[in-house]
């Protein structure tokens, strides 16, 4: 089957095991994605029943076909559960790299149940699923969790944590990747169901490669495209999606006190992506299979450390009427550190 190793890892915290789900194309062609597989996964692990913070509560990651490909702007990936913060259906996806290194573990997907005894890491490589003690970063915020388990597992692996915002249950916590690019499964509260079953992060890596019909064909088509894209895209590597706040204003399309206020022309210029370019910006940085690089690198107090996009620009800045560029980047990199979503907390 191409596209897909076939192998989905089921993983039960509370009996510290593990087992697979094997599907063909027919079942993939049916539930389409990371999207449509998670859902499916959600459906048939729960009920309407099901308390999001139970640990019955399935937390559930999942690739879809293209990752893993090379295909432009493929790498993202899935978290699908029911939402502490709502009680109901909950997506939320991520880009950087940790679906990638999911994919080459030799699963698609990852479905966890139960709830671990005390705090856990969880390591999956080359179809091994392993079960680690992590009571040393238990208490530690995102950037140093990521830190701590690369000392130890090597910088080419996919980490996917929780901070003291997930540990605490908070509705408002994600699920953070990539360290101080700080890559967020964001809305709806999918930290906390991670931090409901002491679970404070999965480590993933490997060297599996879904089988592709006609490599050479493709190979071909990604290099036209990101060519286009590169082209097409400068702007939003000059200047990020936050390049787009003064567009966004001038269409009243940008949140100032939940829309309640219509303008805020003059204030907006503080806070664009080109004025962070002459300002604060240190670099960039891109997901998997991305030649857009997008990503935002700032300088902070002596510190390069992950920029605001448009939302997190948007919502604890012109939404809280803070139109402090520098100020915005503190409340960021803190909201990424404690591993609570951005734009919520806006």
């Amino acid at each position: 089957m191409n596209g897909y190793h076939g192998r989905i890892a089921v993983v039960d915290l509370t009996a510290r095991a593990s087992r697979e789900i094997v599907f063909d194309e027919d079942f993939a062609r049916k539930y389409i994605g990371g999207s449509g597989m998670g859902t499916f996964f959600l459906l048939r692990f729960s009920t309407p029943k099901t308390l999001p913070l139970s640990p019955e509560n399935p937390l559930i990651f999942m690739t879809g076909p293209f990752l893993g490909s090379g295909i432009p702007t493929s790498g993202r990936h899935q978290v699908v559960t029911r939402s502490p913060l709502t009680g109901i259906f909950l997506e939320s996806d991520a880009g950087g790299s940790f679906g990638f290194h999911l994919k080459q573990s030799g699963f698609d997907g990852l479905i966890i149940i139960g709830k671990a005894g005390s705090p856990t890491l969880l390591t999956i490589k080359d179809g091994r699923i392993g079960f680690e003690d992590a009571s040393g970063v238990w208490g530690k915020d995102t950037m140093d969790t990521d830190a701590a388990l690369r000392a130890v597992y090597g910088k080419n692996t996919g980490i996917s944590c929780i901070g003291p915002a997930g540990e605490k249950m908070i509705p408002l916590a994600g699920i953070f990747h990539d360290g101080t690019d700080a890559r967020a499964s964001g809305r709806g509260g999918a930290g906390a169901v991670m931090g409901s079953k002491n679970l404070k992060a999965i480590v993933a890596g490997g060297s599996a490669v879904a089988a592709i019909s006609d490599r050479k064909t493709l190979t071909g088509l990604i290099s036209e495209k990101n060519a286009v894209l590169k082209e097409k895209g400068a702007g939003l590597n000059l200047y990020g999606t936050s390049g787009g706040m003064g567009l966004c204003e001038e269409l009243g399309d940008l949140p100032i006190r939940n829309w309640k206020q219509g303008s805020w022309k003059e204030e907006v210029k503080s806070i664009t992506g080109q004025r962070m370019a002459e300002t604060i910006l240190t670099g960039n940085y891109g997901c998997v299979a991305c030649p857009v690089r997008c990503g935002r690198v700032v300088g902070i107090d002596g510190r390069n450390v992950g920029g605001p996009e448009y939302e997190t620009m948007a919502m604890l800045g012109s939404n809280c009427l803070v139109d402090d560029l520098e100020a915005i980047a503190r409340a960021n990199e803190l909201c990424n550190r404690l591993g609570i979503d951005t734009i919520s907390t806006g």
